[in-house]
């Protein structure tokens, strides 16, 4: 019997980053253009979870009407909290935070405000939904596991899958020892060809879509992944000194994949357009922006669209994640947000991403690593890490990048 061990730790951190990315990359938009550290982040996290609900199972909603159509699909549901959750962001600026700009309100006044949202929001999905744990409606996605063999040959693969109480061999295949040492020698060096490709004749006015660094990371991964499956041998036997079992499903990847584009199409925003030099400006210094021409009002409300979809995002796919949707859900993932955008530089989108990514593999791995009595610590463990890393770079990760 094969058990899970770090690398299961590694996958499951992986998907649990991605989703604390989703809410800390529009935390980190907020506070670096609007110039609010906005408390009621999570419970906008919680409200667009229960947007999607309203359409998937609307029978759970007893205060709301049924929909003349019935229930829709997940995804449908999930587009229809992205738009729901970005017309209520554009609400909270225009309705809140923008009148108490205007006023010229201080920093304690705004933690004060987003505070008072924070109670109003999670007390409404109180009166509206109750405090039941509800799970969306979703096809049943069964888990695959990933067993691997290390042997004196090689390595062995297996594809299993829990069937009927059993596991079932789905499939298996192998890799000499030369060859994995060949496959890890060419995906190193292709993303390091990548990065130098990229960083060839860079002066201070270039400007990546995408950094060097990450997108060497992405080429060596990919030349990884493409020659791991176009090369399989035959098996190398199970008799191995050292064994694992990675488990993954459908939902796992999605999440990653679909957080993954969402970052890019942000990045892409940033970098490549109008709209985005222009909050990347007020972010710089919104005087000096507004004195250039760039409309501040407008770009504040853009801002505020921006998280409110990711916030909406980061709740869909956490109530997917954890086939559990409840009035506490957005407060549970407030703080590891926060800790993600403090870790990567609490100005920066980007190491926002990074430090999320880094909070969700340390908490997961950390929970392997302890006691079981002590995995009720989990949210702890971002916290430990955060401090350690402040301890080297007091700016985070990425500064103000």
């Amino acid at each position: 019997m094969v058990d899970t061990g770090l690398l299961d730790a590694l996958a499951q951190g992986l998907v649990t980053g991605s989703i604390i990315a989703a809410g800390a990359i529009g935390l980190s938009l907020v506070y670096s253009i609007a110039e609010v550290p906005n408390f009621a982040h999570g419970d906008m996290i919680t409200v667009g979870a229960y947007f999607a609900l309203v359409v998937n199972r609307p029978a759970e909603i007893s205060l709301l009407p049924g929909l003349p159509g019935g229930a829709v699909s997940l995804v449908a549901a999930g587009v229809f909290a992205l738009v729901a959750a970005s017309v209520f962001g554009a609400l909270y600026e225009l309705a809140i935070f923008r009148r108490f700009r205007s006023k010229e309100a201080d920093l304690i006044t705004m933690v004060i405000v987003s505070l008072g949202l924070a109670l109003v929001l999670r007390n409404l999905v109180l009166f509206v939904a109750g405090s039941r744990n509800i799970a969306y409606e979703t096809p049943v996605v069964r888990d695959v596991n990933w067993d691997l063999y290390l042997t004196g040959s090689g390595v062995t693969v297996q594809r299993t899958q829990r069937q009927a109480g059993d596991i079932a061999l789905l499939n298996e295949w192998g890799y000499p020892i030369w060859l994995v040492l060949g496959i890890v020698v060419a995906a190193v060096a292709v993303g390091y060809g990548v990065y130098r490709w990229r960083t060839t004749d860079d002066d201070f006015r270039t400007v990546h879509l995408v950094a060097p660094r990450v997108l060497g990371v992405l080429g060596g991964l990919a030349t990884l992944l493409a020659l791991a499956y176009l090369l399989r041998f035959d098996p190398q036997g199970t008799e191995a000194f050292w064994s694992t079992r990675v488990g993954t499903s459908y939902k796992d990847i999605a999440i990653v994949v679909i957080v993954a584009v969402a970052m890019f199409l942000l990045n892409l925003v940033l970098k490549a357009t109008r709209l985005g030099k222009g909050m990347r400006a007020t972010a710089d210094n919104m005087d000096l922006a507004e004195v250039r021409g760039v409309d501040v009002d407008r770009i504040q409300l853009v801002v505020w669209v921006i998280a409110g979809l990711l916030t909406a995002l980061a709740g869909v796919l956490a109530g997917w994640s954890a086939s559990n949707v409840n009035p506490n859900m957005g407060f549970t993932l407030l703080l590891p947000v926060f800790a993600a955008v403090i870790l990567g530089g609490i100005r920066s989108p980007y190491g926002a991403a990074a430090g999320a990514i880094l909070i969700g593999i340390s908490m997961d791995v950390g929970v392997y690593l302890l006691p079981s009595s002590l995995a009720t610590y989990r949210i702890a463990i971002a916290f430990v890490v955060l401090i350690g890393v402040l301890l080297v770079k007091p700016d985070g990760l990425w500064g103000d990048v």
